[in-house]
């Protein structure tokens, strides 16, 4: 009997050691293991890493930084290469380097003014249910290193526009300026906030002018910068449109500027603004001796025809850079402007 027992035991032991040996159960006894040898950390832990674990910590972090700075807006700096087509004329190599320097010195100094509001609007960023994956809300990215970037790119900006002309170091400089006021107190106004990005696009065409040394005096210039100033409150108030009615109830919670605002309200401001910016590119390009320029109305109606239809079913239009990107209606319509207004330039120059 005792034979018998000692030998049943030792089947069971062999069998046992058999299943240990299967690849399930190396899989299962790997996944415990790994279990029971993580140590769990707390939300605030994770939050406050400096690096995404979902990559190599070198790549990620350079990721995170180009995430933080946000080079995709750079693109509104394209704002000061604008005043070339008021030559009417090719422009010569240096006349495009000079824009290319000016617009350069903004991309430095409105990185510094992104990161500067990520750090200060870093609590609400936390509580918003996009814009807690930013890199700072987050945690990916330290406050400590995001203020030391942020003093470095304003630095260099302002310091590098001064060597290279110290009215275009003047312009920059007010645009900090004027973004500090807004994080600070101008974006808890109701439409002051609108008025104060573009502003931002105003000084950005005072810029290329600036560096071309071109005056902004004659009429032609001015109805230009009114077309400017409306299709940008005409993007602006679309955007704050579409948080209204992304939010609902809540949207004052993430946008003090919000509050007691109807989209009701929003929509025929928008439809004025609509308005306003056809009417003044129509002034301007009466205003100028070009008569071809004309050809360009078709191209911005459908533009602004085509952003208003997206501002009242798309998720673009809460990121406006990113229509240029994602939607081919309004990029071609950037495009063939553009064309054009390069074709008018070679013929003024070489068969006028």
């Amino acid at each position: 009997m005792s034979k018998n027992l000692h030998a049943a035991i030792g089947h069971l032991i062999i069998e046992g050691m058999n299943q240990f040996n299967s690849p399930n159960c190396k899989g299962e006894c790997a996944m415990i293991s790994t279990v029971t040898s993580t140590k769990l950390q707390p939300d605030s832990a994770i939050a406050d890493s400096p690096y995404d674990l979902t990559c190599s910590e070198n790549v990620s972090f350079f990721r995170l930084i180009l995430k933080l700075i946000r080079m995709k807006q750079w693109i509104k700096n394209g704002f000061v290469f604008v005043p070339l087509l008021f030559l009417f004329a090719m422009p010569s190599v240096r006349q495009v380097l000079s824009c290319a320097v000016g617009a350069f010195f903004f991309c430095l100094v409105s990185s510094a003014v992104y990161i500067m509001n990520d750090i200060v609007d870093v609590s609400k960023d936390r509580a918003h249910p996009v814009k807690r994956n930013r890199p700072i809300a987050s945690g990916a990215v330290p406050l400590g290193f995001a203020r030391i970037l942020c003093w470095i790119l304003l630095i260099a900006g302002v310091a590098g526009a001064a060597f290279f002309n110290p009215g275009l170091a003047l312009i920059i400089l007010g645009y900090f300026i004027m973004n500090i006021a807004y994080s600070f107190l101008l974006k808890k106004i109701m439409f002051v906030d609108v008025f104060t990005i573009s502003m931002g696009f105003i000084l950005r065409l005072c810029a290329g002018f600036k560096v071309l040394r071109k005056p902004i005096s004659d009429p032609c210039t001015m109805w230009f910068i009114f077309f400017v100033a409306f299709l940008t409150l005409f993007i602006g108030v679309g955007k704050r449109c579409n948080e209204l009615k992304t939010m609902g109830g809540n949207s004052g919670e993430f946008r003090e500027s919000l509050k007691g605002c109807s989209t009701s309200q929003l929509d025929q401001l928008i439809v004025m603004l609509m308005a306003c910016t056809i009417m003044s590119y129509a002034i301007f390009v009466y205003t100028t001796t070009i008569k071809y320029l004309v050809l360009t109305m078709p191209l911005l109606l459908l533009g602004v025809f085509r952003y208003h239809y997206l501002n009242n079913g798309s998720e673009l239009t809460g990121s406006p850079e990113m229509i240029i990107y994602k939607d081919r209606p309004i990029r071609c319509c950037l495009v063939f402007w553009a064309l054009i207004l390069i074709a008018i330039c070679f013929v003024q120059t070489y068969f006028v």
